[in-house]
């Protein structure tokens, strides 16, 4: 379905034709409101409660009352994560605990923190982490440091980074 607006710009672009020097204007994205607070504290409650199984992006929009597409654009405008994204997040940040805190297998933890395989596990963990489960869990009994939690949001790429000038 063409708004009114686009339904505008596609008259004027049929009608003049192609032209390779005009830019045409984009179209105003919509903004999209960020997840209340609430809903937010019911869908990570929910995901806590059951990260170690399978959970669906349906079951995470039925516990916020949305539709699937309006939660996954609201979820990642509140917290700068796609939902999917939050998830594998959340399990591998448990599995840092179990990793730290027991000599569970590898397998085992994979499982416990609802990963099929340790296949994938490792393959995730990596990529979050930098480092395979194993390595990490090696560094962590020589070095001990806190287990980190996942931040409410994700990092934007210009915090952090101002370089002094200054000698």
């Amino acid at each position: 379905m063409l708004t009114e607006l686009q339904t505008v710009y596609t008259r004027i672009d049929l009608a003049a034709g192609p032209r390779d020097h005009e830019v045409r204007p984009e179209l105003p994205r919509a903004k999209v409101n960020a997840l209340p607070k609430w809903r937010l504290r019911r869908v990570e409650q929910h995901i806590a409660a059951h990260f170690e199984r399978g959970i669906s992006l349906s079951e995470l929009a039925g516990v916020a009352g949305l539709s699937r597409m309006h939660f996954a654009a609201q979820f990642r405008a509140a917290t700068g994560y796609r939902p999917r994204e939050y998830l594998l997040n959340h399990r591998i940040e448990q599995a840092k605990s179990l990793l730290t805190t027991s000599e569970r297998p590898l397998a085992e933890i994979a499982l416990a923190v609802g990963f099929s395989t340790q296949a994938h596990f490792s393959t995730v963990f990596k990529r979050i982490s930098g480092e395979t489960p194993a390595r990490w869990r090696a560094a962590s009994k020589s070095h001990r440091p806190d287990v980190e939690t996942l931040p409410r949001r994700r990092p934007s790429w210009d915090q952090g980074h101002i370089v002094s000038t200054a000698a």
